[in-house]
């Protein structure tokens, strides 16, 4: 077996759902929401997070074997996290699209932007503040740069996502990696809600359709199909082109959200009188998932990109995968989604910093997959003790915030 083999990845995901029927998990426990397609988006975000953490073992194999931290191979190690995070910018495309089409395009941006900040910022500095632990601890407690240089790039990260730069602390090359390097993606967020003021008027009078397809066709087809011709480079080895097409993508993954938000709002009581039952959904919603899988190296291409969108589009419309996403289990997983996500490069950082356990998993495929899967298990863990201390204190707090309470 290879460490990048795709069986293992499933039997650690039913591991973890396995630990998670445990009742001392309850705390992840959210009342269900009343909206079928919300609902069943819900019980997606847990698999997400979980596949980009998995991506993130493959990656940090290669991390402590050559001391680069690259792409895997590609083919499913590497789909496994552009599958999860392209998927997570759809999610937000279409809440957020979502927002503005039922306020058509006039929302309380008060209420939605300090509602943003209490959902994001708690765990994000309780992520940085273990990361400086970590940073601390590595560079002997003791001072390897002026305090005013260590001072001024502790700032950027503290700044809840909204600078870009990732610098390295106290000299510690590599700061970033303690995190996965995941804190990227919160910046993009941080993008798309602040464009949503500017894209307001598009929520009005129908124009959706006209402007996401004018984005697809002017801005992301052409790049992402320049990116995916063979010459154009390969994710470990990336070029001018493909860095393009990978932007390209991220751009028509909110696209797609936004596309969908419309579609399910055009449908009403037809749609919902001609949506599929759901075995024939979910069996579409699987075909179109494992195209991706089986036919592509990465999801920088047309083809994948659309074939995503509509696994993506068919969960919105209900479809539950037979059932999985509606599960107890699949629900709170999703609800920490977010703390595995932050927490995900910290749980890598320490395990594998413990030499004995280092050495046991690179001895070969079985104990890689043993370590990792104890990782997740700690991952999930923590992540529910964190959502119930951290994450849902602060969404309350964010509740009576936007409430003037």
């Amino acid at each position: 077996m290879s460490v990048f083999s795709a069986w293992p990845y499933f039997m650690l995901v039913l591991v973890v759902l396995g630990m998670l029927v445990l009742p001392v998990f309850s705390a992840a426990d959210e009342p269900p929401q009343r909206d079928r397609r919300t609902a069943t988006l819900d019980g997606l975000r847990g698999f997400l997070a979980l596949s980009v953490f998995v991506h993130h073992l493959m990656v940090t194999h290669g991390y402590i074997e050559r001391g680069e931290w690259t792409f895997p191979p590609s083919g499913f190690p590497t789909l496994l996290g552009q599958v999860g995070v392209g998927v997570f910018f759809m999610i937000t495309g279409f809440l957020f699209w979502g927002k503005l089409l039922d306020a058509e395009g006039r929302p309380d941006w008060r209420s939605l932007y300090v509602g943003r900040l209490w959902r994001i910022g708690p765990m994000y500095l309780l992520a940085i503040g273990l990361m400086f632990l970590v940073v601390a601890w590595r560079t002997g407690f003791a001072l390897r740069e002026p305090a005013w240089s260590v001072l001024g790039a502790a700032l950027q990260w503290l700044a809840l996502g909204i600078v870009p730069q990732q610098p390295d602390i106290n000299g510690y090359a590599g700061t970033a990696f303690i995190l996965a390097g995941v804190t990227w993606t919160v910046f993009v967020e941080w993008l798309f809600y602040g464009s949503l003021r500017l894209m307001a008027p598009l929520a009005r009078g129908g124009r959706t359709p006209r402007f996401v397809a004018a984005g697809l066709l002017l801005l992301c087809l052409p790049a992402l199909t320049v990116a995916a011709l063979p010459s154009a480079g390969s994710p470990t080895q990336p070029t001018l082109a493909l860095v393009v097409g990978a932007l390209a993508w991220v751009l028509a993954s909110f696209l797609g959200g936004m596309l969908s938000a419309w579609l399910i709002r055009q449908g009403g009581a037809s749609q919902a009188a001609g949506r599929l039952p759901d075995w024939a959904g979910s069996l579409l919603a699987l075909a179109c998932l494992a195209a991706v899988f089986l036919g592509f190296p990465h999801m920088v291409g047309p083809a994948q990109v659309l074939l995503l969108w509509a696994f993506f589009h068919l969960a919105c419309r209900g479809s539950t995968l037979f059932g999985l996403l509606a599960t107890r289990v699949a629900r709170r997983m999703s609800t920490v989604s977010y703390s595995i996500y932050l927490l995900q490069g910290l749980v890598l950082t320490v395990i594998f910093a413990m030499p004995p356990v280092r050495d046991f998993a690179m001895a070969g495929a079985m104990q890689y997959w043993t370590v990792g899967t104890v990782c997740a298990l700690l991952l999930v863990a923590a992540s529910v003790a964190s959502y119930r201390l951290v994450e849902k204190p602060g969404i309350a707090r964010g509740r009576r915030a936007r409430s003037g309470a």
